[in-house]
């Protein structure tokens, strides 16, 4: 089921993006999925049109929408999503094809030079021994493997003993899965992989073995000692192992290395030990039918990472949500060819707010949708500040680059992370960070908004070493918690400062920043995923531009852009503008980000690369903006905006709507052009509300004359004939103080918002 239905996701991926003027993306999208998955696509044809039926309700309550808006703003309900949701049963596993009891007389010795002690039987033909070596840093890499058989689908366990180190070396031993070519040459003379008990670190070592050694994970298990027995149950399936130890799943992994050799899908299986002595009884070796593990397809994706324009980081977005900032700057995702966010959440926002948490993000979900738009949540961050605090975030600092973002769940909570909460003795941050990750997962299992679930945002990215492990075991925890909620989307950390992200993930996730462009490390594009990328330089570095970007990885690994706005989050910035050396001027380029608050593109060419080309054609108006707001000199720049319909602050940079091209903070005005179509005849209001003058014409006739340099609103009346193209023009001047334009209609006898709409322009203007 969970290949259909990540199918069923990608298929809506090809429909979604708003460019085709049709009233519902979503419910075209839906349409696709019918021949991948009917029962998916009967479930989400239902919630698409038990939405259109929401937008039309809340349409008629509304006094009023912006024009251009393509739906209604869905209303933040506050209700926890987990009260009376059915706990997930997991399905039953399928019956063992064969089951398998090994004896000495089963396996072929492979001893490391040097070694002196044997494998030999125990007390029982169950049971297979080794001695302790005599002295340190021999029998490094004993093994003994059962040559006759090779598995791929399999569960292999034993009640295993494990002698305390000899000296101070590596102190470990278990089990060798999908072993070929071994060979008594050396600790890792072997393809395959390794999952053992470590008396030395007491821990659950897995990894990989390819005559070399890769580390995936030493998970931390106090009961590990010298001379301890446990029972170890290791399963393999499709690229998947999981590890059991007592009955308890501990570790579970998935080497979604970028094309993995076909080597590590079967394979034989076999007993190694490293510096310890160890016994192993009762191996018992169970076959299933092979499973093949899913590939995915996102070579449709267009996508941004989504922080509000009007937040500073994921504890500010989600304290400070506002669902109609999100709607409208989802429009603009949408207009622009987009079809794909990534948004952050925040382990401190969950522990002090959770219910609320869980409804906005809810309410995020129902937004994204309404514009066919995919979610992709990032649980855990180890970039920027280490030490988040919840409550009020710090303002902007200008000129240093994402100067207020902040690591989740951070450096305190991480060094704790086996240790008991601050606000409960009785609970671990491990458990806590745990019900965080199900608490989003069981309510969204199936739901194809979630297109997959990032469990940690480029793990290593802060550079402290110290926690490499603990960050390995947040993201192998997180994993099961996703797995245990019963989710059916595929779970990712990209590959980037470390590798581990990529032994607990379905998919190979890379940031490429670089130009020349690069691609996944293997080169191939299958289950491959460009998550983050865009950065466009700064001196003495080659930048990117979104067409190069469109053109390396649209169509083959698809992409994520770093960020949607250009907001409060500072990426404008380049990474070098730091605290200790901070911008001195506004930058002309922007380093990152795609869209200014107000709607308009930092180029039109980056709007035509994501959306087609300069024959494209969206539902925009031109707009040009002026530092003279008589309008009698030239615009200083001219693009495009699908809504009149913005707020400014009065924070350096971010006070003026384009403050890269030069535009004032204060004193300048504002025209949009274009035409607006209505579906059925009648008399509409429009309505301006904002903080100073402003003016409308429609088809030539001027209906708004607002003088007032207070805010307030201003409403006059036309009639519009249906399907007839009307001209229309506003004019906007700012004075001073926070900016506040708003272009609203209204019309009792029309039944959604696209009675009105606008005409989607002839071309994209080509100047900036």
């Amino acid at each position: 089921m969970r290949n259909y239905l990540v199918l069923a996701a990608l298929a809506m991926l090809g429909a979604c993006g708003g460019n085709d003027g049709s009233p519902n993306a979503s419910a075209s999208a839906d349409k696709q999925v019918a021949a991948v998955d009917s029962s998916a696509a009967s479930a989400a044809l239902a919630a698409s049109a038990a939405d259109t039926a929401n937008v039309e309700s809340e349409f008629k309550a509304a006094k009023a929408i912006p024009v251009g808006m393509k739906t209604t703003t869905p209303p933040l309900v506050i209700a926890d999503p987990t009260l009376n949701l059915p706990p997930y049963t997991p399905p039953a596993p399928p019956a063992p094809v064969s089951t398998t009891t090994l004896s000495f007389g089963d396996l072929t010795n492979y001893l490391a030079p040097g070694s002196t002690q044997g494998w030999a039987p125990g007390a029982t033909n169950s049971t297979i021994t080794i001695s302790a070596p005599a002295t340190n840093g021999t029998g490094a890499g004993d093994k003994t493997v059962a040559l006759a058989s090779t598995y791929a689908s399999a569960s292999y366990e034993a009640d295993v003993t494990v002698s305390a180190p000899v000296g101070s070396g590596a102190a470990n031993a278990g089990f060798i899965v999908r072993v070929t070519n071994p060979t008594a040459g050396g600790p890792d003379s072997l393809t395959g992989y390794f999952i053992g008990l470590d008396t030395g670190t007491h821990s659950l070592v897995v990894g990989r073995q390819n005559n070399s050694w890769t580390n995936f994970i030493s998970y931390p298990v106090s009961t590990i000692v010298g001379g301890s027995t446990h029972h170890l149950k290791v399963t393999t399936s499709g690229t998947a192992i999981t590890v059991d130890l007592d009955q308890q799943r501990v570790i579970s992994v998935n080497d979604a290395t970028n094309a993995l050799p076909a080597a590590f899908q079967s394979g034989s299986f076999g007993l190694r030990r490293f510096g310890v002595g160890a016994t192993f009884s009762n191996i018992t070796i169970r076959t299933y039918p092979t499973v093949t593990s899913p590939s995915y397809d996102f070579s449709k994706v267009v996508g941004a990472v989504y922080t509000p324009s009007n937040a500073v980081n994921a504890i500010d977005f989600w304290e400070n949500y506002d669902p109609e900032i999100v709607n409208r700057e989802l429009t603009y995702a949408q207009t622009y060819g987009m079809n794909t966010i990534a948004v952050y959440l925040h382990y401190l926002v969950w522990a002090n707010d959770r219910v609320a948490f869980l409804s906005k993000f809810e309410n995020l979900l129902k937004i994204a949708a309404r514009h066919g738009i995919k979610v992709s949540p990032i649980f855990y961050d180890d970039c920027w500040n280490p030490t988040p605090q919840f409550g009020p975030q710090p303002a902007p600092v200008w000129g240093v680059h994402n100067s207020q973002w902040v690591q989740s769940p951070g450096t305190p909570v991480e060094q704790a992370y086996f240790q008991p909460t601050a606000s409960n003795s009785a609970i671990t941050y491990k458990a806590s960070l745990a019900s965080y990750i199900t608490d989003f997962v069981a309510p969204h299992r199936k739901d194809p908004r979630i297109i997959f679930w990032e469990t940690m945002n480029e793990p290593g990215c802060s550079g402290n070493g110290a926690l490499q492990e603990t960050r390995a075991a947040l993201m192998n925890d997180a994993r099961i918690a996703i797995l245990n909620a019963g989710a059916t989307q595929p779970i990712n950390a990209p590959q980037v400062q470390e590798d581990e992200g990529t032994y607990f993930s379905d998919f190979y996730a890379f940031h490429p920043y670089g130009n020349p462009y690069t691609g996944p490390v293997n080169g191939s594009n299958v289950s491959a995923l460009n998550s983050e990328t865009l950065q466009r330089g700064f001196p003495g570095t080659t930048g990117q531009t979104m067409p190069g970007i469109v053109s390396n990885y649209g169509g083959t690994t698809g992409f994520i852009v770093w960020e949607l706005m250009i907001g409060r989050t500072n990426t404008r910035f380049h990474w070098g503008q730091v605290p200790g050396a901070p911008a001195t001027v506004e930058p002309a380029t922007p380093f990152q980000g795609t869209i200014y608050p107000d709607g308009h593109p930092w180029q039109t060419s980056e709007t035509q690369a994501l959306t087609g080309g300069f024959n494209v054609k969206l539902p925009v108006l031109q707009v040009g903006y002026y530092n003279d707001p008589t309008f009698a000199s030239a615009p200083v720049k001219t693009s495009v905006t699908p809504l009149i319909d913005f707020d400014l602050n009065t924070e350096r940079g971010t006070d003026s709507p384009d403050a890269s091209a030069g535009i004032n903070a204060t004193h300048y005005g504002v025209r949009w052009t274009g035409a607006i179509q209505a579906a059925q005849d009648g008399l509409y209001t429009f309505s301006i509300d904002s903080d100073n003058v402003a003016r409308l014409w429609i088809n030539g006739v001027k209906i708004i004359d607002k003088k007032t340099s207070t805010q307030s609103t201003v409403s006059g009346k036309t009639w519009l004939a249906a399907k007839q193209r009307a001209s229309i023009k506003v004019e906007y001047v700012h004075g001073t103080g926070a900016a506040s334009m708003h272009l609203l209609w209204s019309n009792p006898a029309a039944s959604n918002p696209n009675t009105l709409r606008i005409v989607p322009s002839d071309s994209l203007v080509t100047s900036n």
